[in-house]
């Protein structure tokens, strides 16, 4: 099933939406990588191990800044054989209905479509 991955400056962040996710939609697989060192602020080298670790299709969520520049730079260098998308939508609101479609059987089309009549 295609995975989500969170993205953000805060560990709190990253931490606390995965927990949203679980209690919503306890079979969708949730990643995230949040923070650096117990600090604000994003590493690409952090990101593009978790990219390269995926053993499916995922949905990119992130929140400012160079979590989105990390992110693109991530997915650019990705030479898995997964579909990894980047989504434009916010980083709570926009995993969180990614998560809930998951889980009862949603495409990553049919989601990225939702999100950007949502929030595009």
């Amino acid at each position: 099933m295609t995975k989500i991955v969170i993205v953000s400056h805060s560990e709190d962040i990253a931490n606390g939406t995965k927990v949203l996710l679980e209690q919503m939609a306890g079979d969708v697989s949730i990643l995230i990588q949040g923070g650096v060192e117990g600090k604000i602020g994003t590493s690409y080298d952090h990101i593009q191990e978790m990219i390269n670790d995926l053993d499916d299709d995922a949905l990119c969520f992130y929140d400012i800044g160079s979590a989105e520049m990390n992110l693109d730079l991530a997915i650019e260098m990705y030479e898995g054989k997964y579909q990894v998308v980047k989504v434009d939508a916010p980083i709570v609101e926009g995993s969180f209905t990614a998560a809930v479609k998951l889980s009862v059987g949603g495409s990553i089309e049919e989601i990225v479509e939702e999100l950007k009549r949502n929030f595009g």
